[in-house]
């Protein structure tokens, strides 16, 4: 009897991991770069996860650390499935500026990717704690300061910022921090730096942390700096606007009046060469359920039909294309994917 029981329950787990292993081969994996939770692209990151793998039988794989340059250069060569797409970094690879001078191949890349949608990434937010001092950019002198991530595309935005703000030279007049954007939250919150600069949505859980550890001063950009030459430069780049940061934005905000900064749109791409019909699938889901990722955070309301496109400089890829054509979607011309031509 003992063996007869036990043969059947072997006999029923064996069943349990075939049935196991055909569901697991039945659901696809995609692998996606991101950054941490509390960013706004991490912030819609999971949510679309969610979204996904809720509908679809397909598990994403997230990774974070990566710099954004690094992921889209990861993606025009296949390393990556989904990523973190901005208009900036295509545009440096297109022209091959920036950091991307010395890639002899940098357009020849970027014509390789592809967008779905784009989103608004927030304001650039100059953070420090407002028992350091520090009321104004020319205050850094002598001070610990993230621009962000080592060969960064926000990390030239925080230079240019600085450069027509001050007379300040960095890594001579103040020390240039080198994390990236998780290590950096923590380095801030544990008080191993003085500054933190990083683009982020309204409000920002990353930034909120920061207050609640310690009352925060957000620095705006001096009236002065807006017409300088890296200024200028700065702004004239897809995907760059100009934003204000209001008062009151975080508990233990210290500021009491508005801050004007750079603004930034970044996107969810791939590349294109992923499969067609996957892409579709999980743009269809996104926006037949687009309810669902607004209700994860207020900010997430602004990806909707009349911003979807906005600031995009690289066509879509045809999954997705072809799903936005088929609900109706008014499509602009310069991102219509050359494989639909």
């Amino acid at each position: 009897m003992k063996r007869r029981t036990f043969l059947a329950a072997a006999a029923a787990m064996t069943t349990a991991l075939a049935l196991s292993g055909a569901q697991a081969q039945d659901k696809k994996f995609i692998t996606m770069d991101s950054f941490p939770a509390g960013s706004t692209p991490g912030q819609f990151s999971i949510a679309f996860t969610q979204i996904v793998q809720k509908h679809l039988p397909i598990e994403i794989q997230v990774s974070v650390g990566k710099p954004a340059t690094k992921s889209a250069v990861d993606a025009s060569q296949q390393k990556v499935d989904l990523f973190l797409t901005a208009p900036t970094i295509n545009q440096f690879m297109q022209t091959k500026t920036a950091m991307f001078a010395k890639v002899e191949n940098a357009p020849e890349l970027n014509s390789n990717l592809r967008n779905i949608l784009n989103y608004n990434l927030g304001p650039y937010h100059i953070v420090v704690y407002e028992d350091s001092g520090i009321k104004s950019l020319n205050d850094f002198k002598g001070k610990k300061v993230f621009l962000g991530p080592p060969a960064g595309a926000a990390t030239k935005v925080a230079t240019q910022i600085m450069e027509a703000a001050t007379d300040l030279v960095p890594g001579e007049d103040y020390e240039v921090m080198r994390y990236d954007w998780q290590s950096a939250e923590t380095a801030f919150l544990d008080r191993q730096m003085d500054v933190y600069i990083a683009p982020t949505t309204l409000p920002s859980p990353s930034v909120q942390q920061f207050a609640l550890v310690s009352p925060i001063r957000i620095l705006g950009i001096p009236e002065h700096a807006w017409d300088k030459p890296s200024m200028k430069a700065a702004l004239g780049l897809p995907g760059r606007t100009i934003q204000d940061i209001p008062a009151g934005t975080y508990d233990n905000q210290a500021n009491k009046e508005d801050v004007r900064t750079i603004g930034s749109w970044v996107g969810l791409g791939t590349h294109k060469w992923m499969d067609e019909e996957t892409v579709y699938n999980i743009t269809r889901a996104l926006w037949e359920n687009i309810a669902e990722l607004h209700a994860t955070a207020a900010w997430m309301k602004g990806i909707n039909k009349d911003t979807l496109f906005h600031e995009s400089n690289i066509p879509l890829h045809i999954g997705a294309y072809r799903y936005y054509k088929e609900a109706g979607f008014d499509v602009p011309e310069d991102q219509i994917p050359p494989e639909a031509k």
